[in-house]
């Protein structure tokens, strides 16, 4: 899929909007990934996964991190988390069935 330059600006703006809440949002979503799929906890045995934890503020906010270089490099995606995909698959063993996202074609 390829994106038009007008969908790129539109992305970066959204981007720059939703960086300033980074902490806010990356706790938030950790947060609902752990209710909507409590399987996923077993990946974080270690962690306190109570609402707002410290852990759950720290990692939530490398999640957001890792988009915010996506959306830098918006044109080599893969290139850019290609250090955070090997350390999930080879370091951490998280399964890649979890990782699945719909993709709609337009």
């Amino acid at each position: 899929m390829s994106l038009t330059k007008t969908e790129r600006a539109i992305i970066v703006s959204m981007w720059g909007k939703i960086s300033t809440q980074a902490d806010t949002i990356g706790t938030e979503t950790l947060e609902r990934l752990f209710i909507t799929y409590p399987q996923t906890k077993t990946y974080f045995p270690h962690f306190d996964l109570h609402a707002g934890s410290a852990q759950l503020r720290a990692h939530g906010s490398k999640v957001v991190a890792a988009l915010g270089d996506a959306v830098k490099n918006i044109d080599n995606i893969t290139g850019a988390l290609a250090k955070l995909s090997e350390l999930h698959a080879y370091i951490l063993r998280v399964d890649p069935v979890n990782f699945k996202f719909v993709y709609i074609a337009t």
